[in-house]
């Protein structure tokens, strides 16, 4: 996994990271395709058994209807993740409100998604008593060991498709399943979200909001961070800190999230210091203790000019000595401070 790491790191960015590992097992219909649906309550997994028909129709989308629908999805999966100009961008950076697909680890902090990892070796069959129970579905495409799955979020006031460009279900042979043209399950050509090497790839972070939490993951990252600055002999107390990610915009932690993996949260207390008390950018945003001369945060602008501080937010070029603001993604030259 550390050479994985790596190499992803090394590469020419995360979407190329994210879409290789999708045209690779994707590149042919010859890798393995199953099926599973997400339950409610536990277990939270079932096989889900879909006719495939006589041998000899195993390669016929008409006939076979478990191909039809493997064939379907792998189609969406290429349109939507494949064949696009959005850009991928870490789970950091959902504050920016971009038109982008976010990857979102999963750790100890969030994992929806458990139930997969690592995928029981029996599972149960999804019987068609269960509809009730039913929250999604979960289709795994494979290719020598690598895996990706593709989330179909089951609205429970989902209603037939009238253009019939659905999958329409019903029990055939005990818990087997072939289509029918009045749904009692409808399976229909849309992906919500991706999961590849346990990453989570979205571009609906109000999707992972409703249905999965997402603002659990925000919170608790953004609160790590604050215990580490709490620890980094800055600040005098962090509870303004804490009480700015508390606040009922989600917006406030997830700009404190966004710092998480900064380089400036690396150095000591003394560097920062010099920094603030020297640089014509930091003069007059903080407040200092007289006794231990430590950083005193008592307003939400003073930590918001904390957090641009550690996120290196305003970085000045060596060949021009301009500043320039990259808190928005693209570097943008600001007005020097006099």
């Amino acid at each position: 996994m550390t050479e994985e790491v790596d190499a992803r790191e090394q590469s020419s960015g995360l979407k190329n990271w994210v879409t290789e590992i999708i045209r690779n097992v994707l590149k042919d219909n010859e890798y393995g395709f199953e099926v599973y649906v997400v339950m409610k309550t536990e277990p939270k997994l079932r096989s889900f058994c879909l006719v495939e028909g006589r041998v000899e129709d195993r390669h016929n989308p008409e006939k076979n209807f478990k191909l039809k629908v493997q064939l379907s999805i792998a189609k969406t999966v290429i349109e939507k993740f494949l064949d696009t100009e959005k850009e991928y961008e870490t789970a950091e950076y959902v504050a920016d409100r971009q038109d982008k697909f976010y990857v979102i680890p999963q750790d100890d902090l969030y994992k929806p998604f458990d139930m997969i990892n690592p995928l029981p070796a029996n599972v149960e069959g999804y019987r068609a008593n269960e509809r009730e129970n039913v929250r999604g579905i979960l289709f795994r495409f494979e290719r020598e060991e690598r895996v990706v799955w593709a989330y179909q979020m089951l609205y429970e006031n989902a209603i037939p498709n009238r253009k019939g460009n659905g999958f329409h279900i019903i029990p055939s042979d005990g818990d087997m399943f072939e289509e029918l043209k009045k749904p009692l399950l409808l399976l229909a050509p849309r992906v919500d979200l991706l999961i590849v090497d346990h990453e989570i790839i979205c571009d609906r972070i109000d999707f992972l909001q409703r249905y999965f939490e997402f603002q659990t993951y925000v919170n608790l990252t953004a609160a790590k961070v604050v215990d580490r600055i709490g620890s980094m002999d800055l600040v005098v107390s962090v509870d303004k800190a804490i009480e700015y990610i508390g606040r009922s915009k989600l917006s406030y932690a997830r700009k404190m999230m966004r710092i998480k993996d900064s380089k400036v949260l690396e150095k000591n207390a003394a560097d920062l210091f010099q920094k603030i008390t020297t640089l014509p950018r930091w003069q007059g945003k903080f407040e200092f203790d007289s006794n231990s001369g430590k950083i005193v945060l008592n307003t939400f602008e003073q930590v918001e000019n904390l957090i641009d501080l550690l996120d290196e937010r305003f970085t000045r070029s060596d060949v021009t000595d301009e500043e320039y603001d990259s808190g928005a993604g693209a570097k943008k030259w600001v007005a020097p401070v006099i």
